[in-house]
This record gives C-alpha cells, structure tokens and sequence, in this order.
C-alpha cells in the first residue's frame, strides 16, 4: 500500500490538478443528465454520490497537495455538492435533495477516515 501511495504522490500536481477539475467537469454533467441517458442509473444514487465525492476528495488531495489541512478541502467539496443540488433544481427532471448533500457527506467523511488510516493525506499528522 505504501508504494501506491508513494506512486501517486510522484505524480506531478499539475497533472491531478487536470483530472480534479476534470472530475469536477465530469461529476456536474453526470449530475444534470436526463436519467434515461445515465449510464450508472442501474447503481443506488446515495452510492453515486458517496463514491463520487471520495474520488473528488482523492484527486483534489494530490492536486493541491502542500495545502496543509483538509477542512477547506472538505468545505469546497461540500459546497460543490450543494452547487450541484441547486443546478438540479432547474432543471425539470431533477429537484434538490438533502439526502445527496448527506450522501456526500458520507463519502469525504469516508476519505478522510480512510486516508487518515492508510497515511495518505499530506496534512494527517496537524488534523
């Protein structure tokens, strides 16, 4: 496990900053689709998000990795997720729902205990 962690933590930041915001891209157009044209509608939302937001939390960790603490980290992340609700909600096939913004949630707080374990997060030792 160690060695991964090393091998992803070689990798330029520049470059897990493109996937990050590519991510982020990818995660709001999967978010405003119609549900016929989701490919993943077959998987359970709340996992959908949970899972969604530990990948975001991942890729936003390497890319901004001399950040020093994870707070704005998950901050950001939480109100991309509320952003995501709010864009929704203008759309006729989809409404806000509190229970994706909890989901979410769910899945940073699953990174951060996860990465906290394994040593992953840059700024673990002064959270």
């Amino acid at each position: 496990m160690n060695e991964l962690i090393a091998t992803l933590q070689a990798i330029l930041p520049s470059t897990w900053r493109i996937l990050f915001f590519s991510g982020l891209t990818f995660a709001l157009i999967m978010a405003l689709i119609p549900g016929k044209w989701d490919p993943t509608r077959f998987i359970n939302d709340k996992v959908k998000h949970a899972l969604t937001f530990m990948v975001l939390f991942l890729l936003i960790d390497l890319a901004f990795p001399a950040a020093g603490t994870i707070g704005w980290k998950a901050t950001g992340l939480m109100a991309f997720g509320v952003f995501i609700e709010l864009c929704q909600q203008l759309t006729r096939y989809h409404r806000f729902s509190i229970g994706d913004i909890v989901a979410n949630g769910v899945g940073i707080g699953l990174y951060i205990l996860i990465s906290l374990g394994i040593g992953l997060l840059p700024g673990s030792e002064g959270y």
